[in-house]
């Protein structure tokens, strides 16, 4: 059980986050979730007691293990053991060997941060298995959605500096949030209405008021002194009126306007793009390092139209396909301009703005390249921000964002989503969606294949195949 009372963060002058209350009961199974520079891994870190900087109560009545990013001591038990680090194999391997060393313990209360790093979708869903499975709870802050689907029974949102808690997995949170969207959509207008209503009301009133008629120039003394008297005290009576109503409109509780982004569809002239059928075509293909066959007299074809999404266990030769599509180990059209996204590749110049960066090689205008910035979440003078200051997770949107504004016909990428926030992988889905080229991918993100590609390539046993669909559809038809 862990009970907060009143916990303030504070880092420099910001306050990242205050609690006034939270429990989290021993089984709970938890998916922390936010934008990146929340607060998400601070939050783990004051559990875990390896943050002791800040204002309020933390009560933890459970022994702890954790396993947080960004320390020299990754892998960390409460109870003082620690597991000393021996793994010189792969990053998925080492990820694989600290995840073992934190489950082998069924009886502590569990912190994780980002578990699914260098997880191919086999291992993602082994490891979801084992956690949703396992008698004691844990806090676990992902940006993949299909694994905290499978693993939590409650959602964390972490917003504003508060704690949103939704009971139910990350379908019940999607559903609980257009609820919440739509009710504050209805309130909105609700107000609106109420507000113009009783301006109409009192606008109304006011010309019932201008037009009480002043003393005729030929009336008595007496008369005069009656009509005056009685003009003056039903205009008075009417300005009392709309003086009230005016008030009633100021005792309304404002409601400000949800807001929802339109999709953005990003055309290419007709007269750019390629009419052939085929655009990559590979025979009789093979790869092989050393002693170790990556592929084997493979053939495949990659149409003019599909989004595909290229698929394989780790080491099994995803990024090495690419590497020989981009080298020219295989045939590509000859018109074929191919924007390629690594994570490992730098196209920044970090001594220019994000703005001065991406708008001299988009196709679009300033306006339109400003709104796909502002999706990815570079709003207003957030476009004239030095590069040089940015996060690793702030860099790879602005090299999405030029990837998506230059003048390619044809995208390749590689882990697109990796250092990226739920929001942002969910903005770059609805970019992707609106392209209008087709394009090659690799991620191990369940959500993001299942949202973007419409056909995909497997690689298994050196071999690669073809499917038309995503993978919700080929697990449907292999009964997966």
């Amino acid at each position: 059980m862990i009970r907060i009372d009143d916990l303030t963060k504070v880092v420099g002058a910001r306050t990242l986050f205050a609690i006034d209350h939270l429990s989290i009961g021993a089984c709970d199974k938890v998916g922390l979730i936010g934008d990146n520079g929340t607060g998400k891994t601070t939050f783990l870190r004051i559990l875990s007691g390896l943050d002791t900087d800040y204002a309020g109560r933390v009560q933890m009545n459970d022994e702890i293990s954790y396993l947080l990013n960004n320390l020299e001591d990754e892998l960390g038990f409460i109870s003082q053991r620690r597991f000393q680090q021996n793994c010189s194999g792969s990053p998925g391997e080492q990820q694989r060997l600290k995840l073992e060393h934190l489950l082998v313990d069924n009886k502590a209360f569990l912190l994780i941060d980002e578990p699914t790093s260098h997880l191919d979708i086999m291992q993602r869903k082994l490891l979801a298995k084992r956690l949703y499975s396992r008698n004691k709870g844990f806090i676990l802050v992902s940006h993949d959605r299909d694994f905290i689907n499978q693993t939590c029974t409650k959602i964390f949102e972490l917003v504003n500096g508060k704690i949103e808690v939704y009971s139910g997995d990350y379908s019940f949170y999607l559903c609980e949030r257009e609820k919440r969207y739509k009710c504050a959509e209805r309130e909105y207008e609700s107000y609106v209405k109420e507000k113009k209503r009783l301006l109409q009301v009192a606008n109304a009133i006011k010309q019932q008021s201008a037009k009480v008629k002043t003393t005729p120039k030929r009336m008595g003394n007496s008369e005069a002194r009656l009509h005056k008297m009685g003009g003056q005290q039903n205009k008075k009576k009417l300005d009392k009126q709309v003086k009230a109503t005016l008030e009633r409109v100021n005792q309304l509780e404002m409601k400000s306007k949800p807001y929802q982004n339109a999709a953005i569809k990003l055309n290419m002239d007709e007269r750019e793009k390629i009419h052939s059928k085929v655009l990559i075509r590979a025979e009789n293909l093979n790869k092989s390092f050393d002693s170790k066959v990556i592929f084997k007299n493979v053939n495949f074809a990659i149409d003019n139209t599909n989004k595909v999404a290229l698929l394989g266990d780790n080491g099994s030769g995803k990024t090495t396909l690419l590497n020989m599509i981009l080298n020219g180990e295989t045939w590509t059209h000859p018109n074929l301009r191919i924007g390629y996204y690594s994570q490992l590749g730098e196209t920044l110049d970090y001594t220019k703005t994000i703005l001065d960066n991406v708008l001299p090689y988009s196709i679009y205008d300033q306006s339109m390249t400003r709104i796909i910035l502002a999706r990815l979440g570079f709003k207003t003078n957030d476009v004239f921000k030095q590069v040089n200051v940015l996060s690793d997770g702030e860099k790879a949107k602005v090299k999405l964002a030029k990837l998506l504004t230059g003048n390619f016909n044809y995208l390749v990428m590689d882990e697109p989503t990796n250092f990226l926030d739920i929001r942002a992988i969910e903005a770059l889905e609805e970019l992707l969606q609106g392209y209008d080229r087709p394009l090659l991918f690799v991620t191990h993100d369940v959500s993001f294949i299942n949202n973007v590609a419409d056909s995909l390539l497997l690689i298994e046993n050196e071999k690669i195949t073809g499917f038309e669909g995503n993978l919700q559809q080929y697990n449907e038809e292999n009964e997966v």
